[in-house]
């Protein structure tokens, strides 16, 4: 989002404040309980949805430089990401093709090849083809070799992304995927960012739930009372839609003291949230100086894996900087491990019950209501 686009943002807000209104959607939705609770409707979310449909693996930062690669699941599949020596990222199933266990680890650097941790064989980074079995004794003089390369799976690499496509061997075209996004995620410079930081966490509750949250604002001034709920509007939260994306802004009350500046010295970064949802599970959220990017894995029904991760746009090296990037860190990960996701566990349980038939999204909540329908949508097919 350029900076006109932020001025025009700050408008929305302005305007939508003194209405005492946000964005609405067309009707309230009710969602069945067991779209959070139900072991029939995760096994279909994860294949046809986690599976079959592009999703974000990583930054490119992730993976900057030749060697780089970092490992993820996706609908139970484990994929690797590589950055291979001819500079283009490449992504595999991470497992070995001889008894199947993971070739790399998390995240880390390697030099040309993968080499497998159970018995050593050896995988070009580049093409995943078998470059060795070591000390095999002619074990497996049976097989091709040219057969027992890694899987590769489907990936391409824009606008600071890189996207995967974990089943199928359909093109991923990001600039179609994103529906008109594109051009504002080159804006944020994604390309130029440093990680910083990196940590998960596992919650007792469906992946939906912990996402639900961070696509209103509503709750803010109450379960947010004593942190977020002094500083936050809560309400003339700007929400656009893109496709099965969406784009939602979370406004401090500071961005009002700007009504009466003139309109070319509007800024919205350094007063409010721009969060970008990138179906369908991943929640980019932008802020000033830094950006947060939240993965939610959907392990089980009622397991979640939340990966959050911390991305500066500048080297922070002296003691002071760390200090102030340590503390925003910090404080989003205070908010969300100790009020937000807790929450959803205790909202998970109540619809496992049996007792609760659905939940009810509000008009005032579009990004719960737009995720939703869409996420159906893509299951009816």
């Amino acid at each position: 989002m350029d900076r006109d686009a932020q001025r025009e943002m700050v408008g929305r807000i302005i305007d939508m404040h003194a209405r005492h209104t946000t964005t609405l959607a067309d009707a309230t939705m009710e969602i069945p309980a067991a779209n959070y609770a139900s072991a029939t409707r995760h096994a279909l979310e994860s294949s046809t949805v986690f599976r079959s449909q592009p999703v974000v693996a990583c930054m490119s930062v992730d993976v900057r430089e030749p060697g780089d690669v970092i490992t993820l699941e996706s609908g139970g599949i484990p994929v690797v990401v590589a950055r291979g020596t001819d500079g283009d990222v490449h992504a595999y199933v991470n497992a070995c093709r001889h008894r199947g266990t993971a070739v790399a680890r998390d995240r880390g650097h390697v030099a040309r090849s993968f080499s497998c941790p159970f018995h050593g064989w050896v995988y070009d980074i580049d093409d995943g083809h078998l470059v060795a079995q070591p000390r095999s004794c002619d074990g497996f003089d049976g097989l091709d070799p040219a057969t027992l390369g890694l899987r590769p799976l489907v990936v391409a690499e824009r606008h600071g992304l890189v996207v995967v496509r974990p089943s199928g061997d359909q093109p991923v075209d990001v600039d179609e995927w994103l529906c008109g996004l594109g051009a504002e995620l080159d804006a944020r410079e994604f390309s130029s960012l440093i990680p910083y930081h990196r940590a998960s966490t596992t919650w007792a509750c469906n992946w939906k739930l912990l996402l639900d949250t961070f696509l209103e604002s509503y709750h803010v001034f109450a379960l947010h009372r004593e942190s977020l709920g002094p500083f936050y509007i809560g309400v003339a939260s700007p929400f656009d839609a893109f496709g099965t994306h969406n784009r939602i802004v979370v406004p401090q009350s500071s961005v009002l003291d700007q009504a009466d500046r003139p309109r070319d010295e509007w800024e919205l970064l350094p007063y409010a949230v721009l969060q970008y949802y990138l179906a369908p599970n991943v929640i980019i959220s932008n802020l000033y100086g830094y950006v947060l990017t939240w993965r939610f894995v959907a392990d089980a029904v009622d397991r979640t894996t939340v990966e959050l991760s911390m991305y500066t746009y500048e080297s922070v090296e002296s003691e002071t900087r760390r200090k102030h990037f340590d503390e925003r860190y910090e404080a989003a990960r205070s908010v969300t491990s100790d009020e937000d996701f807790p929450e959803s566990e205790r909202i998970h349980r109540n619809l496992a019950s049996g007792v609760v038939e659905h939940t009810n999204a509000g008009r005032n909540e579009p990004g719960i209501i737009h995720f939703h329908r869409m996420l159906d949508a893509q299951l009816a097919h």
